[in-house]
């Protein structure tokens, strides 16, 4: 099965017959209709294709296989969503459930046999009317929904997305030994097999694996019953997340009485952790199996060197090989602890500590690597998460919109430091109070905790995204807000599969909401009798009560300083713009620079902007509210004092769209990496920000902080800035001067030089000062630029007596043999100059001793958000910088970079003429 071919085929009565679709077009498994329709017809086609399903229409996977024949075990991670297995043109199985996990015993013909997944209609199987929804979300307008375990990601109007159709979690099949030698044998086997794995770090220190093991034979019948009372999902996946070859054979043990097994464990360190293996043996008989009929074992391992966070620490990662009768899994795990910090009066909001430590999350909500594959390939899901990485993200959020992860997904998590937020499927949609749907829940939950445990990346499980939100701002009573589905029924299931993780009962909740659901998760009961007044004093959707989504600064228009005054603790989404991608690839997806200046382009441009159903208004309007308070409005002029009118804006500000992208992508730049720096302070109440999406999922302005192709943005450059492990970011303070943030997230104390240099208004630049810092581990060092030379200094123009005396300062934080380690500058007043001049830029490419290119660039004069402007396949590592007058930046540059692309190379600045990147020096 691992290297089968599989024609995917769509079957309609309604179609012609020579339809390539009829015919067939390969396809990959994993994988979902949209992405073989992709690969196979191209992208502008999907979502035609699946726009003309009719309601009998069916998708088909189908493959031709040879085997010795005999019983095997087919098993599958989820199939989206109403699906059938067919063996020789006969249903073997059928699942209602995306996310329910396939484990199926069927016996095979020998010699070659037809294997078929039939994908048929989800509106084919029924749902009751009854209980009725108390309340109705108007991002989902299909009713039904609410009863369907599917992804409502291709249900909801958002650009570019597209429904979950097929195998999204693979399919494999093992052919299964006969239990015949073990009929003589003294003490039949129990056949076991991995179920999971998952680690804890005890209060002494030591760490323990837990292995977690049950029968390889059977399914579960019923487990997902759907309404008509036919068979859902089978039982628990046995081995998921196992790296074992998929081919090695597993024998059908006889649990009876005086069955047993015998268990090898082998805990291996990381090659860099000097510690030796840790074996142990352990004989499990059939009176130790636990209430769930599975059976677990501990092995102790000393002094484990711990999991961090990306930026806190290294992310060692130890091997535990598992070997029973059945044949041998290898997983990889990690040890590290996670825990909320106590919440009372004066501690509100959810803030996480990761081995005792406590961490400042940021990062984003996760769109998918691919917007046409949830199986997305491997290496694609890798890019993307490197690049969220190298923007400074320690933390990735799967909503309950979306559909769940693959494995390769949850390793580079682990591999690169990236803490995981894993979402129930679940939406704003009121769940249903149905006995059997929340008992198929339940199973759901308690397979995909067991399938994370062993990655130390998961460390948040949330009962789904906005199910108590929808109903407050439905105007719905109180009352109504909460469901027990969420406050009892998901953390239960977590705490029953063990995982050392955070339990949210949704994202967004309250204080409250957050005690319950821990409670449930530690007694499997509910916290008790709720308060009795029908006039609540919290909502779950404040700012600085347990989690929020966070759109002050964003959808509502709010000024940079609401995401400080709102006293924002930890905000699940927030920071939610169109974002416009580079020149380069706007080019390339739309054929001109300014889309809405062509005609041909413009329509496919406003189909493609961040919308929200229903809204009279789209999210490139709320960037737009930016673009006019940082560079247009009275306010925005730095050299309107006291008694001193603003400045009109220029008459060539943003009048065409080339300009006004130039100006929504400074202003996102900007946007970013204020409200992340205000965030990281250490006299903010914010312990984590995850913008709303990392991914774009159309071509366009769409919510990521990376474009479509996974290409960087504005507003990832501005947040890269302020959220590296070491960043330098000013803060002004108004009357209360400048202060220069200076945050080292390392485990060691970092010894530097912070290097502040002052842009006058007359073109020059002062002597640079030099200060000696030394920044706690984990830590933050905060400098009054203003009163770093022994005098007070306006820099930022805040009294506003005179004329203004400063153009911008400059902050660098050298290491001790002279390397930046991170950079900063503050305009002045704000980001608006009146009139500007053409700051003379100038650039050239420069070539390391390692064969690293980056862009050195220099200007004459003030130069404001300037980038580079690069053919695909090369990215600038840094952008929308200000260059001082005199002063030369140094841009680094990865990807392919061939001598055409660097002749094609461009360097520009807000209000200025681009000029060429010219070629190396002799």
């Amino acid at each position: 099965m691992r290297d089968a071919a599989w024609t995917l085929r769509r079957l309609d009565p309604s179609q012609d017959p020579g339809d390539a679709l009829a015919r067939g077009i390969p396809a990959r498994v994993p994988g979902t209709v949209s992405g073989a329709l992709r690969d196979a017809l191209g992208k502008d086609r999907v979502a035609t294709v699946l726009a003309a399903d009719g309601p009998d229409t069916v998708w088909e996977y189908r493959t031709r296989v040879t085997t010795a024949g005999g019983r095997h075990r087919f098993m599958s991670t989820g199939v989206a969503t109403v699906a059938q297995l067919l063996v020789a043109d006969r249903v073997v199985h059928e699942s209602h459930s995306a996310f329910a996990p396939w484990d199926v015993i069927v016996e095979l013909p020998s010699g070659p046999c037809e294997i078929a997944l039939r994908v048929l209609p989800t509106a084919s199987v029924s749902v009751p009317r009854k209980p009725r929804a108390r309340w109705l979300s108007p991002l989902v307008s299909d009713r039904s929904l609410r009863w369907r375990r599917t992804p409502l990601i291709g249900s909801i109007d958002w650009p570019g997305a597209l429904p979950v159709l097929g195998p999204w979690g693979g399919l494999r099949a093992v052919p299964l030994l006969s239990s015949a030698d073990d009929d003589d044998t003294p003490h039949p086997s129990l056949g076991l097999v991995p179920r999971a794995v998952r680690t804890r770090v005890r209060e002494d220190g030591s760490g323990v694996v837990t292995v977690e093991l049950g029968p390889a034979t059977g399914t579960t019948p019923g487990l997902y019953a759907d309404t008509a009372g036919s068979a859902g999902a089978a039982a628990e996946l046995a081995g998921v997340g196992c790296s074992a070859d998929p081919d090695v054979p597993v024998a059908r043990g006889a649990t009876v009485e005086h069955a047993r097994e015998t268990v090898h464990i082998t805990v291996e360190p990381p090659y860099e952790v000097d510690a030796q293996p840790v074996t142990a043996e352990r004989v499990v008989t059939a009176s130790d199996a636990t209430s769930r009929e599975t059976f677990t074992v501990d092995v102790t391992v000393p002094d484990p060197a711990l999991w961090w966070p990306h930026g806190m620490g290294e992310q060692p990662l130890y091997r535990v090989r598992v070997r029973t009768g059945q044949g041998e899994c290898t997983y990889a795990v990690g040890f590290r602890s996670v825990c909320a910090e106590p919440r009372d009066r004066d501690h509100r909001g959810l803030a996480l500590r990761i081995n005792d430590v406590p961490v400042f999350a940021r990062g984003a909500v996760w769109a998918g690597a691919d917007p046409f594959e949830v199986a997305a390939d491997p290496q694609r899901t890798r890019d993307v998460l490197e690049r969220l990485h190298a923007g400074g993200s320690t933390m990735i959020r799967v909503p309950g919109t979306a559909c769940y992860e693959t494995e390769d997904f949850h390793r580079a998590c682990d591999e690169l430091g990236l803490m995981v937020w894993q979402d129930v499927a679940l939406g704003p949609q009121d769940p249903p109070d149905d006995s059997e749907w929340r008992a198929g829940l339940r199973h759901e939950v308690r397979y995909l905790t067991s399938r994370l445990a062993s990655h130390p990346s998961t460390v948040v499980i949330s009962g789904g995204t906005e199910v108590i939100q929808a109903p407050v701002l439905a105007g719905r009573p109180a009352e109504q807000w909460r469901t027990d589905v969420v406050l009892r029924d998901v953390p239960r299931a977590v705490g029953e599969a063990d995982a050392d993780v955070v339990v949210v009962p949704s994202s967004p909740c309250s204080d409250a909401d957050l005690d319950a659901a821990q409670h449930a998760y530690e007694t499997g009961e509910a916290s008790g009798e709720r308060a009795a007044s029908s006039v609540p004093t919290v909502a779950p959707t404040d700012a600085a009560d347990g989690v929020s989504h966070y759109f002050g600064v964003g959808a509502y228009g709010r000024p940079l300083e609401d995401a400080v005054t709102r006293g924002v603790r930890f905000a699940a989404e927030a920071l939610a713009f169109a974002v416009p991608p580079e020149p380069a690839a706007v080019r390339e997806q739309f054929g001109t620079d300014g889309p809405l200046d062509d005609g041909d382009s413009a329509d496919a441009w406003r189909a493609r902007v961040a919308h929200d159903p229903g809204a009279e208004w789209t999210f490139e309007d709320t960037t737009a509210i930016y673009v006019h308070r940082l560079f247009l409005d009275r306010d925005s002029d730095p050299d309107a004092g006291l008694a001193t009118p603003g400045q009109p804006a220029s008459d060539s500000a943003g009048t065409g769209h080339v300009e006004r992208l130039e100006y929504e992508r400074a202003a996102l730049a900007h946007v970013f990496q204020r409200t992340f720096a205000q965030w990281r302070s250490r006299d903010s109440p914010c312990r984590g920000a995850l913008v709303l999406s990392a991914l774009s999922m159309a071509a366009g302005p769409g919510w990521g902080v990376l474009d479509a192709s996974g290409r960087p943005t504005a507003a990832w450059y501005g947040m890269r800035r302020a959220c590296a492990p070491v960043a330098v970011s000013f803060l002004p303070a108004g009357g209360d001067g400048l202060p220069v943030h200076v945050w080292n997230d390392g485990p060691t104390p970092l010894t530097a030089t912070l290097r502040l240099t002052v842009a006058t208004v007359h073109g020059g630049c002062q002597q640079p000062l030099d200060i000696p810092v030394t920044v706690p581990a984990r830590g933050e060092t905060v400098i009054r630029a203003d009163l770093a030379d022994g005098t007070f200094r306006d820099l930022d123009h805040a009294y506003g007596f005179g004329e203004r005396e400063y153009d911008a300062v400059s902050a660098q934080l050298v290491n001790p043999s002279g390397r930046v380690l991170a950079r900063d500058v503050h305009l002045t007043g704000g980001p608006r100059r009146n009139d500007a001049p053409d700051p003379g830029l100038d650039a050239h490419w420069v070539r390391t001793e390692q064969g690293e290119w980056s862009v050195a660039v220099t200007a004459f004069g003030l130069a404001r958000f300037v980038a580079l402007d690069l053919p695909r396949g090369a990215v600038a590592e840094d952008g929308y910088v200000h260059v001082l007058p005199g002063e030369t930046v140094h841009v680094p540059v990865s990807g392919a970079l061939t001598d055409e692309g660097r002749a094609a190379a461009r360097v520009r600045a807000l209000s200025a003429p681009s000029v060429p990147v010219g070629a190396e020096p002799e």
